[in-house]
C-alpha cells in the first residue's frame, strides 16, 4: 500500500507544482473539475488485475516509471496520411504547433484548442456544460489523471445545421530522447443540431522513445448530427497509450466509430457510448493488429437508453508472435429502451501458437421488447484456403498474406477517407512482411 500512495504523491506533487499554469486555471469550475480529477486519481490508484475491467491487462510497466509531463515541443514532420489533409491541429507532445497546423479560414465555425478556448468567455460557458460530462473520473483512474493534468487538445463545436465537407485531422506527434514523459490530450467534440462532420484522431511515435499518451475524447452530438470519428493509433513500439472516448447521442443522431491500433507496448482503448435520444445509432469498427509482446486491450459499452435506438459493432484483432489482445464488449439495454436493435461481433486470427486473445462480448437487457445478439470467434489461417490458392501457383507467403488481408478487410474498406486507408494497407503490408521475417 506504501507503494501505491509514494507513486500517487508524485503525481499529486506534480499537479500542485503545475496546476497554476495548466489551461482554465482562471476558471473556478476547472479548478474544482480538476482538483475533484485529482482526489479521485489518488483515490483509485493504478488498476490492478484484480479489477474485472482490467483483469486482462496488467499497467505494472506504466506504474514503474515516473512521468514527467512533457515539456518539448520541437517541430517534427507531418505524417505521409495528414500532410495533405487540411484543416488540422497538429500537437507535439501534447502541446500546440502553430507552424505544423493548417487552418482554413472559414468563418463558419473556428477551429480552437482546449486552451485557447478556454481563454473566451461565451465559449468557455459551452466548454462548462460539456467537458467532464461524459467521462466520470470516480472509476476508472487514467481518465481522472488526463481530468487533472490536461495541458491542451482540440475544442470543435459545429453550429446547427452545418455540413463539413473536409475531414478534420487532429495529429498528436510524440517526439524526443528525454526520460520518460506523459502527454494528456483533452479533446472535445459538440455537433449541433443537424450538422454532419467527420473526425480523424491520430497518435504517432517518431522514434522508439519510452513515453505515455494518456487521452481523453469527449463528444456531444445534437438531434440528427452525423458524426464519422476515426482513432488511428501509431505510437512508438515502446510506448504506453491509454485512451477513452465518450460519446452522448441525441435523438436520431448517429456515430460511426473506426478504431484502429498498430503500435505502442501496452495499448488500451476505452470506447462508451450513450444512445440518449430516441432512434439515435451507433457503429463502432475495430481493429487490432499486434506482435512480438504486445498487448492491445479494447473495452467497449454501449448503453441504450431510449428506445427505437441501434447500434452494430465489429472488433476484428491479428495476432503473432507472443502478442496478447483483448476486448470487452458490453452492450446495455435499459429498461426504457424498447424496440433496441444490436449486434455485436469479436472476430481473431492467430498468426502463432503463442499469441493469445481473451475475448468477452457481453449483453444485459432490462426490458423484453428488443433484438439483440452477439458473438465472438478465434481461429488460424485456413489450410485449406491456403492449399487452394498454392494450387493456383501463388507463394505460401504471398497466400498467407491475401487471406489476412481479406480478414482486416471487412474494416479496413469500411474507411471511406482514401487519405486515411491507404496508408493503413501499407502499413498492414509492411506489418506482415516483419512477421514472416520473424517467424
Amino acid at each position: 500500500m506504501s507503494t501505491v500512495l509514494t507513486e500517487q504523491n508524485v503525481y499529486a506533487a506534480q499537479f500542485a507544482s503545475r496546476r497554476e499554469r495548466l489551461p482554465g486555471n482562471h476558471l473556478a469550475w476547472v479548478e474544482r473539475l480538476r482538483q475533484k480529477a485529482m482526489d479521485d486519481f489518488v483515490a483509485l490508484g493504478f488498476p490492478t488485475t484484480k479489477l474485472e475491467n482490467w483483469k486482462y491487462t496488467n499497467v505494472a510497466p506504466i506504474r514503474r516509471i515516473t512521468f514527467e509531463p512533457a515539456a518539448d515541443r520541437r517541430l517534427v514532420s507531418i505524417p505521409e496520411f495528414a500532410c495533405h489533409e487540411r484543416p488540422r491541429l497538429v500537437f507535439v507532445n501534447g502541446w500546440f504547433v502553430p507552424a505544423l497546423s493548417s487552418l482554413d479560414a472559414r468563418s463558419d465555425f473556428p477551429l480552437l484548442t482546449m486552451r485557447e478556448a478556454l481563454r473566451d468567455p461565451e465559449r468557455a460557458c459551452v466548454i462548462e456544460k460539456h467537458l467532464g460530462r461524459y467521462t466520470n473520473t470516480s472509476d476508472h483512474a487514467f481518465a481522472a489523471w488526463n481530468t487533472a493534468f490536461f495541458s491542451d487538445g482540440a475544442y470543435i463545436e459545429v453550429p446547427r445545421g452545418f455540413i463539413c465537407d473536409e475531414p478534420i485531422q487532429l495529429v498528436f506527434i510524440a517526439a524526443g530522447n528525454s526520460e520518460p514523459w506523459a502527454c494528456y490530450p483533452r479533446n472535445l467534440i459538440v455537433a449541433g443540431e443537424g450538422s454532419e462532420l467527420t473526425i480523424v484522431e491520430s497518435f504517432i511515435g517518431s522514434n522508439e522513445a519510452v513515453y505515455l499518451t494518456n487521452t481523453v475524447t469527449e463528444i456531444a452530438a445534437g438531434p440528427g448530427a452525423v458524426i464519422d470519428y476515426y482513432k488511428i493509433e501509431r505510437e512508438s513500439s515502446q510506448s504506453f497509450h491509454v485512451g477513452v472516448t465518450n460519446a452522448r447521442l441525441d435523438h436520431d443522431a448517429s456515430l460511426t466509430s473506426h478504431s484502429i491500433s498498430f503500435r505502442g507496448s501496452l495499448v488500451r482503448n476505452d470506447l462508451n457510448v450513450s444512445l440518449d435520444g430516441e432512434g439515435s445509432r451507433c457503429t463502432l469498427n475495430g481493429l487490432f493488429v499486434v506482435d512480438g509482446r504486445r498487448l492491445v486491450d479494447n473495452h467497449t459499452r454501449i448503453d441504450h437508453l431510449r428506445s427505437h435506438a441501434s447500434s452494430r459493432e465489429l472488433y476484428k484483432g491479428v495476432l503473432a508472435g507472443n502478442a496478447e489482445g483483448v476486448f470487452n464488449g458490453a452492450i446495455v439495454v435499459h429498461q426504457n429502451a424498447q424496440k433496441t436493435d444490436a449486434v455485436q461481433h469479436s472476430k481473431n486470427l492467430l498468426l502463432s501458437r503463442e499469441a493469445q486473445i481473451n475475448t468477452k462480448p457481453q449483453l444485459e437487457i432490462r426490458n423484453n421488447d428488443v433484438r439483440c445478439f452477439h458473438g465472438a470467434t478465434i481461429g488460424q489461417i485456413d489450410a485449406d484456403a491456403v492449399f487452394y490458392l498454392k494450387s493456383r501457383g501463388i507463394a505460401e507467403d504471398e497466400a498467407k498474406r491475401i487471406l489476412v488481408r481479406g480478414f482486416a478487410g471487412e474494416i479496413i474498406d469500411a474507411i471511406r477517407l482514401s487519405t486515411v486507408r491507404d496508408p493503413l494497407e501499407r502499413q498492414l503490408e509492411v506489418w506482415f512482411q516483419d512477421v514472416l521475417e520473424a517467424s
